[in-house]
């Protein structure tokens, strides 16, 4: 099975959501710096969204421009790329710098390749619309970004905590969750007793 053109597209925006954490830790951005600039980003994603769900016209005129860039049933609800962003201004509020890199790197390269691997490999459904092979490659996607910044078991107990939720039918958005369980985990991990 290949991978839709839609879908791949999508990826690779979501991919590029990496950048906001290399960024955050090579330009060595404060924690106000960082959340000043992703905050100018964030809010006209968040304003056209409350705009366009309370103002019926406003969502019309939206769909009819960027209908091919949504999932399904996000016509009449919060885009996922309003939780992406959402999720690394809070992602990067709430833990510190190390610790929030890892986690929106985990979002973006776990979540990236668990689509593309469980469309494209497919094989033993775990779930709806949840693959082995997907779940597989996020977990070792999500260790592999996180090794730059953590030992190898905090990276793998993150990566692990990261795909189980990604994995689970959490009824919140998995932009959301996942950085927020993953910088949750590393901070947790990273205070234990060695």
């Amino acid at each position: 099975m290949t991978l839709p053109s839609f879908e791949s597209a999508r990826k690779l925006v979501h991919l590029t959501g990496a950048l906001v954490p290399l960024v955050y830790v090579f330009l060595n951005l404060t924690k106000q710096q960082a959340l000043l600039v992703l905050g100018i980003f964030t809010l006209p994603f968040v304003g056209l969204d409350i705009l366009r769900l309370w103002r019926p016209a406003v969502n019309r005129w939206f769909l009819r421009w960027f209908h091919v860039a949504l999932r399904p049933g996000e016509e009449n609800r919060v885009t996922g790329a309003t939780y992406y962003l959402l999720a690394c201004w809070l992602t990067i509020l709430l833990f510190e710098r190390t610790v929030a890199a890892a986690a929106l790197l985990i979002l973006a390269c776990g979540d990236t390749a668990a689509s593309i691997v469980g469309q494209t490999i497919g094989g033993f459904r775990l779930r709806q619309g949840k693959t082995l092979s997907g779940t597989l490659a996020f977990l070792i996607a999500a260790f592999v970004v996180s090794l730059p910044f953590f030992p190898p078991t905090i990276a793998l107990g993150a990566a692990f905590v990261g795909a189980v939720t990604e994995f689970l039918p959490i009824p919140l958005d998995d932009n959301m969750t996942v950085p927020l369980a993953a910088g949750i985990s590393l901070t947790l991990f990273h205070t234990l007793p060695a």
